[in-house]
Parts: C-alpha cells; sequence; structure tokens
C-alpha cells in the first residue's frame, strides 16, 4: 500500500541481504505489527516501532533451538519475558531482562531439572535467591554473589526416608557462605539430631565449636580441619559413631572403641559411670529418691543389671512395636510413638493393674516434665532411653508397695514386671488397629480426623494437671449427638465393645462410665463399630452394584471404592490414595503430586490375588459358563474379606462419623451465629430501650418542672388583683405609709 507517494500502510519489503519484513507501514517505515524473517530462516512477530522490535513480539531462532516470548525495546530484550533453550522446554528462563541481558528477579530451570528462583544481575544469579538441586535433593536459600553462595543463607540435604523414620529427612546448614564453601560461623543439624555450632572454614569445622550429640551428650571446644582437635584421628562426621559407643562393630580396632567411648564420657564434663553405655543410661534420679541414701547406689546397680540383662529382649520389642504401622525401612530404624506404646502396654496387661492408660500418661508426665498439650498426644515419640525409663518408672508405681521392705526393691519391681507382664505377652498383637499390616496401613488414613474429632470432644481433667481428657460417658454422648446410638449398635453392644479388654469396666452387672479412654481405645473402638454399623445391605445400596461384584470381582467393589474415594473424600490423606491394576491384583500406592512431608504421605496398600501369577481373566470368568454355585467363592477367602473390610471402613468413616461430626459443627457454628445474633439484637434493643427511657425521663423532667411552675404562678384574670410586691421592689422605708394608705384604698374596691 501506497499513500501520497510513501509506503504507508500493509506491505512487504525485502533488503537486498535478504532480510524480509511483512506488515504494518507508516511513511515509509515499518511501524505497529509485522513480522521480520532473517536470512538462516529465523523470524520475529510482534509489535515495531521505527522499524525495531519494541513492545511485545516472539522471536525463534532457526540455528540453535532457542526461542523467546515477551517484551522488547529497541530491538533488544527488555522488560518481562521467557526464553526456550531446546524444543523439549526443559530448559528456561521467565523473568525480568534489561537490554538483553537477565536482571532482576526470574525463574532458570536448567536440563538436568535443577531450578533456580531469585535475583539475577549480568546474566547471573546475584542477590536473594533459592537454588534447587533435584538430582542430588539439595537445596540452597540465601545470598547470591556472581553466581556462588556468598553471605548468609540455608543449605538442605534431603534423605528420603520412608515415613515414621527416627530421623527429621534431612541435614541442614544454617550460617555464612564465601565463595559456595561453608565459611564464618554457622549451624550443622544433623539428620541423626546431633547438631554443630560454630566456625567453619572452606566447608570444614574449625575453630570453636559445640557439637551436641543426639544422646543430648555436648562438647564445647576447639576443632581442627574438621575434627575434634584433641582428637585428630577421629571423624566427627560420623556421628552414628560417637553416640554408640556400645555399639561398635567387632571389625573396629579396640584402640578407637576405648577412644570414643572416653570422649563421650568427658564430652559433658562428667563420666557415665552405667554399665549400659552412655547412650542407654538412665535417668533413675526421680526413682532414686524414693529410698535412703544409703541404698540408692546398689539400687541403681542392681535395676542396671536386670535392664541390661533384658536389653537384647526390650530392643527386639521396641523395634517390633515402632515398626507397626510403617513400611519397610531400608536400615530397619523406626522411632516409636505414643500410639505404639499404648498398644504394648494394653498387649502386655498392664492396665489390669487397676490403672488406666490415661492414669499411666500422668505418671509419666509428672516424672518426665511433659507438657500438657502432649500428656496423651497420639503422635509423641519416645526413644529407646525413654523407653526404658518408662517401664521402670510404671514397674515401681505398680509393684512398689509389695516390696517397699525387701532390697533392692526397684530391681524387684521391674523383675517382677518382665516376668509376669512383658516376657508372656509382649509381641503378641491385640486389638483391632495393629492386628494386621494391610489394615493397619488402610486405617493410618483415618486417623488425623478422628484425633481431630477426639480432641474436640475431650474436656478438661478435674485433678491436675487439668489436661484433655475422654471419659466413656462422653463418648457415649458424643455418638448420640452424631444420632449413632441405634438398634445395631446399642449402648449395650458400645459397653461390651469397650469392656472387651478392660476388665474393671464391666461385671456383668454394672458398668462404670468414669473410665477415660485414651485415643488408641477410641479409635480401635470406631473400627469395632464399623463392623457393627455397616451392614451387608448399606454396602450393596451405598455401591449400587451387583452382587457378584461384592464376591470377588477383580476389578469390581475396590475399582469402585477408590474411584468413590477419589471423588467425594475430603479428608487430604485419603486424596492421596491411587490405584494401579495389574494381572496380579491391585496396589494401593501414595500418590507422587501430594505434600512434600513424607510423614503424611499414605503408605503402600497391596491386595495381591492369592491363586498366583498364572492365575488368567479366562480362569476366572469360566465359573461363569458352569453355572453361579461354582461362581461363588469360599467365605473364607482373604481377598473377599478385605474387600468387605475396606467397603466397611469407608462407609463407616466417610459416609457415617465424618458426615456426622461435620454436621454437628454445622450445627454448632449455626447455634453460635444465632447467639451472636440475638446477643446483637438484644444489645440493640436494649439501646433502643435507653434512648427512649431517656426521652421519657426529659419528658418527666419538663413536666415536673412545668408543674412546679404552675403551683407558683396564680391564674391572673384582672391585672388590678395581682400583688405589687411581685412587680414591683420593696418601697423604702420613708414611703411605708404611702403604701399602707394605698393597700386600704384597693381592699376597699375589693369590698365595692
Amino acid at each position: 500500500m501506497f499513500s501520497e507517494g510513501l509506503m504507508h500502510g500493509q506491505g512487504t519489503y525485502l533488503w537486498a541481504d535478504g532480510l524480509k519484513y511483512e506488515g504494518d507501514f507508516v511513511k515509509n517505515i515499518p511501524m505497529n505489527h509485522g513480522m521480520y524473517t532473517w536470512p538462516d530462516g529465523s523470524t520475529y512477530e510482534g509489535e515495531v516501532v521505527k522499524g525495531m522490535r519494541n513492545g511485545f513480539g516472539v522471536f525463534k531462532c532457526s540455528t540453535q533451538p532457542v526461542s523467546y516470548i515477551g517484551d522488547w525495546c529497541q530491538g533488544k530484550r527488555h522488560g518481562k519475558g521467557s526464553i526456550y533453550y531446546n524444543h523439549e522446554g526443559t530448559s528456561w528462563y521467565e523473568g525480568d531482562w534489561v537490554h538483553n541481558i537477565k536482571k532482576g528477579w526470574g525463574i532458570r530451570c536448567y536440563k538436568s531439572g535443577n531450578i533456580y528462583e531469585g535475583q539475577w544481575e549480568d546474566n547471573m544469579r546475584h542477590g536473594e535467591g533459592r537454588m534447587r538441586w533435584l538430582s542430588t535433593s539439595e537445596e540452597y536459600t540465601g545470598q547470591w554473589e556472581w553466581g556462588v553462595q556468598n553471605g548468609f543463607g540455608t543449605h538442605t540435604w534431603f534423605l528420603k526416608r520412608i515415613p515414621y523414620s527416627q530421623y527429621p529427612l534431612r541435614n541442614e546448614y544454617v550460617g555464612e557462605f564465601v565463595n559456595g564453601c561453608r565459611h564464618g560461623h554457622g549451624k550443622f543439624y544433623y539428620a541423626s539430631g546431633a547438631l554443630y555450632d560454630g566456625e567453619w572454614i572452606s566447608n570444614k569445622k574449625h575453630g570453636m565449636g559445640r557439637l551436641t550429640f543426639k544422646n543430648g551428650r555436648v562438647y564445647e571446644g576447639p576443632f581442627s580441619n574438621d575434627h575434634i582437635a584433641k582428637f585428630p584421628d577421629l571423624e566427627v562426621e560420623f556421628i552414628s559413631y560417637l553416640d554408640l559407643p556400645s555399639e561398635i562393630s567387632e571389625t573396629n580396632k579396640p584402640c578407637r572403641s576405648s577412644i570414643s567411648a572416653e570422649i563421650v564420657r568427658k564430652l559433658d564434663g562428667s563420666e557415665s559411670h552405667s554399665v549400659l553405655g552412655s547412650s542407654l543410661e538412665l535417668d533413675l534420679n526421680l526413682l532414686l529418691d524414693m529410698y535412703p541414701k544409703k541404698d540408692q547406689p546398689e539400687e541403681k546397680k542392681q535395676v542396671e543389671y536386670a535392664v541390661l540383662r533384658n536389653i537384647t529382649e526390650l530392643r527386639r520389642i521396641y523395634s517390633f512395636y515402632s515398626s507397626l504401622g510403617c513400611d519397610h525401612s531400608l536400615d530397619n530404624t523406626f522411632l516409636m510413638t505414643k500410639l505404639h506404646f499404648w498398644r504394648f502396654l494394653k498387649d502386655c496387661k498392664f492396665h489390669h493393674h487397676n490403672i488406666t492408660l490415661a492414669d499411666m500418661d500422668r505418671i509419666l508426665s509428672t516424672n518426665n516434665h511433659i507438657p500438657v498439650e502432649e500428656i496423651h498426644s497420639p503422635f509423641t515419640t519416645i526413644l529407646l532411653r525413654t523407653f526404658l525409663n518408662y517401664l521402670l518408672q510404671l514397674a515401681y508405681h505398680i509393684h512398689h508397695k509389695e516390696y517397699q521392705n525387701r532390697s533392692p526393691s526397684l530391681f524387684l519391681c521391674f523383675t517382677k514386671l518382665m516376668t509376669e507382664n512383658i516376657h508372656p505377652n509382649a509381641c503378641r498383637v491385640k486389638g483391632n488397629l495393629f492386628r494386621e499390616q494391610q489394615r493397619t496401613l488402610y486405617s493410618m488414613n483415618y486417623i488425623d480426623k478422628c484425633w481431630e474429632i477426639y480432641v474436640a470432644y475431650c474436656r478438661p481433667n478435674a485433678a491436675p494437671p487439668h489436661e484433655l481428657t475422654m471419659k466413656m460417658r462422653h463418648f457415649l454422648w458424643m455418638l448420640k449427638d452424631f444420632k449413632m446410638i441405634n438398634k445395631e449398635l446399642t449402648a449395650t453392644k458400645f459397653v461390651e465393645v469397650i469392656a472387651e479388654d478392660n476388665p474393671f469396666i464391666h461385671d456383668g452387672i454394672d458398668s462404670s462410665f468414669e473410665l477415660e479412654l485414651v485415643f488408641l481405645e477410641f479409635f480401635e473402638a470406631l473400627l469395632s463399630f464399623a463392623l457393627i454399623c455397616v451392614t451387608d445391605q448399606m454396602t450393596k445400596s451405598y455401591l449400587n452394584v451387583p452382587n457378584d461384584d461384592l464376591s470377588g470381582n477383580k476389578h469390581g467393589s475396590i475399582y469402585t471404592l477408590v474411584n468413590q474415594i477419589r471423588k467425594s473424600l475430603s479428608d487430604e490423606r485419603m486424596s492421596k490414595i491411587n490405584l494401579k491394576s495389574s494381572g496380579k491384583g491391585l496396589t494401593f500406592f501414595p500418590s507422587q503430586n501430594g505434600p512434600e512431608t513424607n510423614v503424611e504421605a499414605v503408605s503402600k496398600f497391596e491386595v495381591k490375588d492369592d491363586r498366583g501369577s498364572q492365575h488368567t481373566d479366562e480362569e476366572e470368568y469360566t465359573c461363569i459358563k458352569e453355572g453361579p454355585e461354582k461362581y461363588e467363592k469360599p467365605k473364607e477367602d482373604p481377598k473377599e474379606k478385605l474387600n468387605t473390610w475396606v467397603h466397611n471402613m469407608y462407609i463407616f468413616f466417610v459416609n457415617t462419623f465424618f458426615h456426622a461430626y461435620k454436621h454437628e459443627e454445622t450445627l454448632k457454628e449455626k447455634i453460635k451465629e444465632n447467639r451472636l445474633h440475638y446477643a446483637a439484637m438484644a444489645q440493640q434493643k436494649k439501646a433502643e430501650n435507653d434512648e427512649l427511657e431517656a426521652r421519657l425521663s426529659i419528658l418527666r423532667e419538663e413536666e415536673a418542672k412545668r408543674q412546679d411552675y404552675d403551683v407558683h404562678i396564680t391564674v391572673i384574670k384582672d391585672p388590678a388583683d395581682v400583688p405589687s410586691s411581685l412587680f414591683t421592689p420593696s418601697p423604702p422605708k420613708e414611703d411605708t405609709a404611702m403604701s399602707q394608705s394605698s393597700k386600704s384604698i384597693t381592699s376597699k374596691k375589693k369590698k365595692k
């Protein structure tokens, strides 16, 4: 297009060197919108000002897999924009540009998957930023200078541990960096729980520092070249080696063992005389205070010998219970929680000594200074050393009266507890939660929501420390509020379920509803109620599937159930369940898109076909041709039982229990809103009444003033009747005779 002899409007211009422009012209100048094509095939399409790329546009390079989408200024990348360095889109930068240079805030994703997000200067990481090395599971957040870590920052090394492992899943350094190295003052948090706080030089501990081992012992002093200065041949990094001198491998040199043991004994300035070793040294001070001063050394020595004789068995018991509900660990290391400890106490029948689990929690909290909010928490962790201390404290509380006149008393209490309770009963799991591994893994999906409900319906205990507890009557009232006490789950059935493993609740005639229930008893009771409340008819009607699907069809009820879970379950933990189908059966596994916290992940849950890998779909369905009687599977088929149990759990918890709780909470919120509304209305009405009363008071005052005025003012019919004294001042004394004469004249007139 031309106008007045000039290129104006749409057109195409081709330069002698092969560069071509197609787009808008304004008086011979490329303007507004157009497309440049270079001889090598590279293109630009977007806004143009005075023949230069200016505004928003897209550039694609033909010789290299590079493309840019974003803002331009005078032919250069300037403003916000994204550049891609390969066709796959795995290497890119998105952020601020200044004249073709990365400057400002931006995100750089590298081909390896590593990502940097933060400030840039002259195409280099500079300022505040975060770098994640996905290939090595590392992350740094802090200050950068010209592409390297420099200044204050946090570098984290993530360890891929399984849920409920005893480690906090990471090593972390928080402190100063120089040229990408730990240099200056900083803290290093080890995954084992150890901590170093001190000086660093070129990634090594050097200078004064404080090293706290995971067993609580502390060394404070000089470090040299990443070692304790006094023992340069000892590897400080091998924290577990220093922490466990009693467990050193036989393959290690004897001199190294003696050196490490000596160091640990002297780390806190005191020497450990415990026969168990420093890593398992027991805290017996409170128990020994119960005995005369002269008997305390012997009591301590004898009870330590008793623990030492049983330490192998106690380690095995600790490991067994701490692994319940957890998947296999690479290092077979787990940390016991209060939930596991309660199960151990019930299996070993500690509660048969006329003491409840809640009472045991209170005893242990008093002796170990546990915060009130954690006294009955199922998620409190218990180390092996703490586990042994707890056993001794409970042994003393249960048997001390029996052996108070014998010595060594504490030794006898512990020995009797081991003989009568622990040895014959430990590791024989009872209850509904931990009895079967597959059911345990599935039940754990509901535990967080049930804990929320449990806490919501607990009430303060009357006795100190006034912690929140739930009694049987509170539990029953809660179920009644939820409208779950019905013909299936009666109050009698409720008592029978809870009394099954609590001998002091029901004697066959009378029942005590004052029993305090810890969360384990509460949750296991709910698992039992699920089997009572959910009938086969409810399961079939909810799923709305033929009866055949409930009898073991590989893609029947479990498949339908998981789809229902995915669609309707609002619980965060249940939303992480995925379904994988194979020729051998069905597998539940955690979603890879869930939260990063491993402890919150759902453990793998498998339902394997018990007929082996040679079973085929044709074999499963040939029974249809031979008649329905051969299609029916044995009643004791494990897969069918597990299938039905999964249905019952889902229907009870999601559709009944959680739904009832949500409804009850909604009602409470509504009642609260109504009360606030009524209170506001009452306040408003009171204000209106006060205002009306004030107005009435004003009217009353005005009326009273008016009446007072009427009393003092006489109604005047004739002006002559008004006494002159009301209108004239008192006359002077010399005028008194005249005034008296005027009064006599006036009186004569009145008579006339």
